[in-house]
């Protein structure tokens, strides 16, 4: 039967082509826009190269303290690594704790020794924790070790597409670079990063030691710094212990005889929650994105299905004679039904078909400004074009499929179910009276 309604709604398609290009292209631009939207808050929250642990992640952002003996309050968008180092190693709950350089997001000049042509790169400063939570995918090479770390030694790991630049090969590891006019050895080379996980991105990676001004000690209370702290739990159901562990140790830290109170504002955050804090001086405000969410969703969605069932409406006024044919020879008002979705899910298919390639298109042409969606200001322009990449997990990852099929059915039934439902109300005898 299905084959029937199939075969049945591919003639009616042919034969009234007005109005199937109209649904057709409705419907697309209605699915693209709603998979750019999914795209844009999928890359904050799944598991995407080489941040594939993101579900049993926390993390630590931003700091505020205040002065016990004032009012005065000062925040940054960075912790000091005495945190890391001293405050949460050792928790209950802890699987791994890594820091990367969250603060003065300044380029450096990169080339090769002797050499004087250079380029600007967004550099990374890292620690040993960094490369054991994060799958990055070495080409060559290794990550520097602890010793290097503590030994501050000038080596880096370097992203592929820098080494095609500067080596015109991917094999570097050994050579020698200048940055900022210093001789740094690469000890390996891992695929490009891209700006769409900005907790890892970076065209050139450091010892966090070589970080100028580091200071892995604490002298007055005040747990200010440069870098972003991760840290996760051994299992997703674990994190809301590790969170307590981390907001207890703080509570502890500040009970102590410091003349500041350090304030996590409600942090450790989800990773999906941390990817729209931009403020220092507080958390940011869920709901009001949900709501705002909501709200674009409506738009995107309803709008276009209302106009679609206005069409498929006129459409079904001309086809009352047919149906009320089909009725007298015995056919249900559910098997009328059924035809009339499955004959309109053969024109929402086309339009989501449409609809992808669109929003590919809309994706890979806008790439710099989608990625910076959401962004904290300071952040926006900091990265290199080579990082302004959206890779192929993201745009053929099954959950896109998937969300792009619910959207067509959503649509499907919307735009075509109470217009079919409302025709039927007709008698049979109403219903052959109006083909006269």
């Amino acid at each position: 039967m299905i084959r029937v309604y199939f075969r049945q709604a591919w003639i009616m398609l042919k034969q009234n082509r007005l109005f199937s290009s109209v649904y057709i292209v409705g419907t697309g631009l209605s699915i693209a826009l709603v998979m750019v939207l999914f795209v844009i808050y999928y890359v904050k929250a799944g598991p995407v190269y080489p941040e594939y642990n993101r579900d049993r992640m926390l993390v630590i952002k931003t700091m505020k303290s205040q002065d016990k003996g004032s009012n005065g309050t000062s925040c940054n968008t960075g912790v000091s690594y005495f945190v890391a180092k001293t405050l949460l190693k050792d928790l209950p709950h802890l699987d791994q704790i890594a820091v990367f350089q969250g603060g003065g997001w300044s380029k450096m000049r990169v080339d090769l020794p002797g050499n004087q042509g250079s380029q600007e790169i967004l550099p990374g400063y890292v620690d040993c924790g960094f490369w054991s939570m994060f799958s990055f995918r070495f080409l060559s090479g290794k990550p520097f070790v602890q010793a290097d770390v503590d030994s501050r030694l000038p080596v880096a790991v370097i992203s592929e597409s820098l080494a095609r630049k500067l080596f015109a090969t991917t094999d570097a590891t050994g050579k020698y670079l200048s940055v900022n006019a210093e001789r740094i050895r690469v000890c390996g080379v891992v695929k490009d990063v891209s700006y769409a996980t900005p907790t890892t991105v970076a065209d050139l990676w450091m010892p966090m030691t070589r970080y100028p001004g580091f200071d892995d000690k604490d002298p007055d209370g005040r747990l200010l710094g440069a870098f972003w702290i991760y840290l996760t739990a051994p299992t997703r159901a674990e994190k809301k212990q590790l969170r307590a562990e981390v907001q207890d140790a703080f509570r502890r830290y500040n009970a102590q005889d410091h003349p500041y109170v350090s304030d996590l504002m409600e942090q450790p955050d989800d990773y999906w929650k941390s990817s729209l804090r931009t403020d220092c001086m507080g958390a940011p405000d869920v709901k009001q994105t949900v709501r705002q969410l909501a709200y674009i969703l409506l738009a995107l969605l309803f709008i276009p299905a209302l106009n679609l069932g206005g069409l498929i409406s006129s459409r079904m006024d001309r086809r009352l004679g047919e149906l009320g044919v089909r009725r007298a020879y015995g056919a249900t008002s559910r098997m009328l039904v059924n035809q009339v979705l499955w004959e309109n899910l053969l024109l929402t298919f086309l339009g989501g078909v449409a609809g992808m390639l669109v929003s590919w298109a809309i994706l890979l042409s806008a790439r710099g400004w989608i990625l910076s969606l959401g962004a904290a200001n300071w952040m926006r322009g900091a990265y290199s074009d080579a990082s302004l990449f959206l890779g192929p997990e993201v745009l053929f990852n099954p959950y896109v499929f998937a969300t792009a099929f619910l959207v067509c059915l959503f649509l499907n039934v919307l735009s075509a179910l109470i217009p079919a439902l409302w025709a039927l109300r007709h008698s049979i005898v109403n219903s052959l009276h109006a083909q006269r």
